[in-house]
C-alpha cells in the first residue's frame, strides 16, 4: 500500500527538468536560425530576380529604341553637324537654319548628349552621361519610349538620362535612368523642349555611361606613318566635342550600374572598397550604411548604328 502511493508521487527532478528546458532551448533557436536564413534566401533570390528582370529587359528596351537612331537619314553620316543625324550632338542635328554666328537656329531645352551631368551617379567622382537620339518615323502604329503614338513621316527624339524617384529611405540617391521623347515635323523646328521627368526606364541606376564608336578613312600609323585603311575606337562625349574634326560616329557602348529595388539585409560579405568597373569607369560607391543591403549588376551593351559604316564623304 505504502509502495504503491510512493510511485504514485514520484515526478521529475529539479536537473531533469533543467536538462529538458534546454533541450528545448537549443531546438528553438534551431528553428529560428533556418527561419532567418530561409527567409534571407528568399529576400536576396527575389532581390536578385527583380534585378535581372529591371536590368535585362531594361536594357533591352533602351537597346531597341538606339537602334532606330538615324533611321531615314538624309545621310550615312553621323557626328555633330549632319542634319538629322542619329546621334544628336549639336543644334546643328536638328536645323540647316543658322544664326548670324553659324550656329543651329534652334530654340534648345535639355536637348543634346552631354557627358558629366551633375548629381546624376552614386559612384565616388564620377557623373553619369545623358543620350540623345532622333530618327524619322515612317510606319503606323508605332511609339515613343514615353508610350505615346508617332505620327507618321515625323522626326523623333528621345532623351536617355538619370533622375532622382522618390526617396524611400534608400543607400545614397535613388537615381534611376528615365527617357524624356520630343516629336516634330520638317527641317526647321523652332524649338527641341526635352525638360521634364519622362517615363523611368530602369527603377534604380547608381550609374549610366555612354561611349562612342568612331571611325576615320585612311588614317596614319603613328609609329610607321603609313596610311591606313580605317581606324576605329571609342571615345567620351565629352572628348568627341573637345576634337576640331570630329570623326563619323558608328557605334554606341552603353554601361550601367543597376541596383536591386528590395533589399536583401545586411551582407558580411559586401566589400565598401571594391571597384565598379563600367566602360572607361573605375570607382567605388560613394559610402552609405546601407549599401550592404542591396544587390548590384553591372550591365553593358554595343550597338551598331543603323547606317553608320556608310562611307564619309570626302572633301
Amino acid at each position: 500500500m505504502n509502495r504503491g502511493l510512493q510511485n504514485a508521487n514520484k515526478g521529475f527532478t529539479l536537473l531533469e527538468l533543467m536538462i529538458a528546458l534546454t533541450l528545448g532551448l537549443i531546438v528553438s533557436a534551431i528553428a529560428i536560425q533556418l527561419t532567418l536564413t530561409a527567409q534571407k534566401g528568399v529576400s536576396s533570390q527575389q532581390a536578385m530576380s527583380n534585378l535581372q528582370n529591371d536590368a535585362l529587359f531594361g536594357l533591352e528596351a533602351v537597346v531597341r529604341d538606339i537602334r532606330l537612331a538615324n533611321l531615314n537619314a538624309s545621310d550615312v553620316v553621323i557626328n555633330d553637324s549632319v542634319l538629322h543625324g542619329g546621334i544628336v550632338l549639336d543644334a546643328k542635328n536638328y536645323t540647316s537654319k543658322r544664326t548670324g554666328a553659324g550656329l543651329g537656329d534652334v530654340e534648345l531645352v535639355d536637348a543634346l548628349s552631354l557627358g558629366n551631368i551633375e548629381n546624376t551617379s552614386n559612384l565616388s567622382g564620377v557623373k553619369s552621361d545623358q543620350l540623345v537620339i532622333q530618327y524619322k518615323n515612317m510606319m503606323e502604329d508605332q511609339f515613343d519610349c514615353e508610350g505615346a503614338k508617332i505620327p507618321v513621316n515625323t522626326f523623333v527624339v528621345q532623351k536617355y538620362f538619370i533622375r532622382k524617384d522618390t526617396a524611400k529611405n534608400e543607400p545614397n540617391e535613388p537615381f534611376s535612368l528615365a527617357c524624356k521623347a520630343f516629336t516634330y515635323t520638317g527641317d526647321e523646328p523652332a524649338k527641341i523642349d526635352l525638360s521634364g521627368n519622362g517615363e523611368i526606364i530602369i527603377p534604380r541606376v547608381d550609374y549610366f555611361g555612354v561611349m562612342l564608336g568612331v571611325a576615320k578613312d585612311k588614317c596614319v600609323d603613328t609609329e610607321t606613318a603609313d596610311a591606313l585603311m580605317s581606324c576605329f575606337g571609342y571615345i567620351s562625349i565629352n572628348d568627341y566635342m573637345a576634337l576640331t574634326t570630329k570623326p563619323q560616329i558608328v557605334m554606341l557602348k552603353v554601361g550601367m550600374l543597376v541596383r536591386s529595388t528590395n533589399s536583401t539585409g545586411s551582407n558580411d560579405l559586401f566589400n565598401e572598397d571594391k571597384l565598379y568597373e563600367i566602360l572607361n569607369v573605375n570607382s567605388k560607391l560613394k559610402p552609405n550604411t546601407k549599401n550592404d543591403q542591396y544587390m548590384r549588376s553591372i550591365v553593358t551593351q554595343t550597338i551598331a548604328l543603323r547606317n553608320g559604316f556608310g562611307i564619309e564623304k570626302q572633301e
